[in-house]
C-alpha cells in the first residue's frame, strides 16, 4: 500500500497539502509502531505481537478504505495503519533472535534480505490491483494479504511461554 500512497490518494482527488499530510501521518505512526513493537515484543511475546500486527493491519486497512471513503479521519488511518503494521518487524527479529541464538546476525541479515523482497512482491501485486481497479483494491487486497500472513503465522509459529518480566 505505502508504495502507491501518494499516487492511489492523488487519484482520490487529495491534494499535495493532503497528499503530503497523509505521509508525515503515515512516518509518525511508523516510529511509534516500531517503538511499541519492541517493548510489545519483550512483554508478550514475538508470536503475540506479530500475529496482532497482522490482524490489526487487515483492519486497519479496511478502515483506511472506509475514511477515504467517507473524507474523514484520513490522516489518523494512515498513522494508525502505519503503526499497527510497523508491530510486526521488531517482534518477528526478537523471535528469529531467539530461535537462531548461534545465527544471529546471519538470520537478522537474510530476514532483511526477505523484507526487501517481501516489499517488491507487494509493490507488483499492489500494481496489479491499482492498475485493475483503484487505491482502494489495493487496500483490499493488502488487507487479505494481512488476514492470510496471520493464519499462516498462527498455523505455523510455535506458542512459546510468554516472556518472564525482569525486576
Amino acid at each position: 500500500m505505502y508504495t502507491y500512497l501518494g499516487v492511489g490518494i492523488t487519484s482520490l482527488g487529495f491534494s499535495p497539502e493532503e497528499v503530503t499530510r497523509a505521509f508525515v501521518f503515515y512516518g509518525c505512526g511508523a516510529i511509534v509502531g516500531v517503538l511499541i513493537g519492541g517493548r510489545m515484543a519483550d512483554r508478550l511475546g514475538s508470536k503475540l505481537t506479530s500475529g496482532s500486527s497482522l490482524a490489526g493491519l487487515c483492519v486497519c486497512c479496511l478502515v483506511l478504505w472506509l475514511a477515504l471513503r467517507a473524507g474523514v479521519l484520513v490522516d489518523l488511518a494512515f498513522g494508525l495503519a502505519s503503526a499497527v503494521a510497523q508491530l510486526f518487524f521488531p517482534a518477528q527479529q526478537v523471535g528469529l533472535a531467539n530461535d537462531f541464538p548461534a545465527r544471529r546476525a546471519t538470520v537478522l541479515a537474510w530476514n532483511n534480505s526477505a523484507l526487501f523482497l517481501g516489499i517488491s512482491l507487494g509493490s507488483l501485486i499492489g500494481g496489479e490491483a491499482i492498475s485493475h481497479g483503484s487505491f482502494e483494491m489495493n487496500l483490499t487486497m493488502s488487507a487479505s494479504i494481512a488476514f492470510t500472513g496471520w493464519v499462516i503465522s498462527w498455523a505455523i509459529l510455535p506458542n512459546p511461554a510468554r516472556p518472564r518480566r525482569t525486576a
